[in-house]
């Protein structure tokens, strides 16, 4: 047979699952050499994001602001699978604020069934939690989501105890002033003060996320510099990367881009983290 005819023999289906095929294997070899490359120096050990963007992705689109969110929990699971192949050992992700309360009940209602929703896949046999052996961390007020939503978060948690290889923490309902405030709260509970004084020691042990490393690379979507009340003391130190793409829109090609930017500050934010300590720095870059 012919390559002429055996290309004849091809149905239209089975040309355009080919065609699909070879697509799919071409953006996965190029991701893999994004992240081959960025590897070759210096890599965040917590890398913290403020995903936003997805309302406004929805309505460029005309789309409902639900179909936004499902966009960015898709960005979400891409850019998880991307850190932690690149070795980043921590994610804090800023999920729902405190504040969001405020928005409108029905996109607040959409907002906690979708939340359920995905808090729910992370618990399958198959989800990234066990291919990557990420411990989950809600981090905030969860006392604040309502009963179904809660003992999804707590199942989720429950899970994955076990698993040392990395953290994802989702921050919900969260707001980084709550936080410093219970961490003050727990100071006072532990009673474990020098000379009636709290100290900024005491005050990091008793964070949501005193078990990971503060966060070397903060990055803020849709062009908000921004941060939000999102871990205020934790990023004394982080280099905020600003970038105009909206979430959903957020791919492996703006990771590598994030990082790469990370790497070219490396030296001056680690001369100025260990200096004298007197001086905290917040980098802002701006890509078209």
């Amino acid at each position: 047979m012919t390559t002429f005819t055996a290309f004849q023999s091809f149905n239209g289906s089975q040309l355009q699952e080919s065609f699909a095929f070879l697509a799919n294997s071409t953006r996965e070899l190029f991701r893999k050499f994004l992240l081959w490359t960025v590897s070759a120096g210096p890599v965040p050990k917590h890398v913290a994001i403020i995903m936003d963007g997805n309302r406004r992705y929805a309505r460029n689109r005309s789309m409902q602001k639900w179909r936004g969110h499902e966009f960015g929990y898709n960005s979400l699971m891409h850019t998880l699978r991307d850190c932690y192949e690149l070795g980043v050992k921590c994610v804090s992700v800023y999920a729902f604020s405190i504040e969001n309360f405020r928005r409108s009940k029905e996109e607040v209602d959409t907002l906690m069934n979708l939340m359920k929703e995905k808090l729910d896949l992370l618990v399958e046999k198959e989800s990234m939690v066990n291919k990557y052996g990420i411990r989950v961390q809600i981090i905030g007020d969860i006392s604040l989501f309502p009963q179904n939503v809660r003992e999804s978060a707590e199942r989720a948690m429950a899970f994955s105890r076990n698993n040392d290889k990395a953290i994802l923490n989702i921050c919900a309902p969260y707001t980084g002033t709550q936080e410093i405030a219970k961490a003050v709260e727990g100071v006072l509970k532990a009673g474990d003060l020098d000379e009636k004084k709290i100290s900024a020691e005491d005050i990091e042990r008793h964070l949501y996320t005193s078990d990971c490393p503060e966060p070397e690379l903060l990055i803020r979507t849709s062009g908000e510099t921004r941060l939000s009340n999102f871990l205020l003391w934790q990023t004394s130190f982080s280099l905020l990367y600003a970038t105009p793409i909206l979430w959903p829109e957020f791919g492996s090609k703006h990771l590598a881009r994030a990082v790469l930017e990370y790497q070219r500050a490396y030296p001056f934010l680690q001369e100025k983290k260990h200096g004298d300590g007197k001086e905290k720095v917040l980098i802002h870059q701006h890509y078209d």
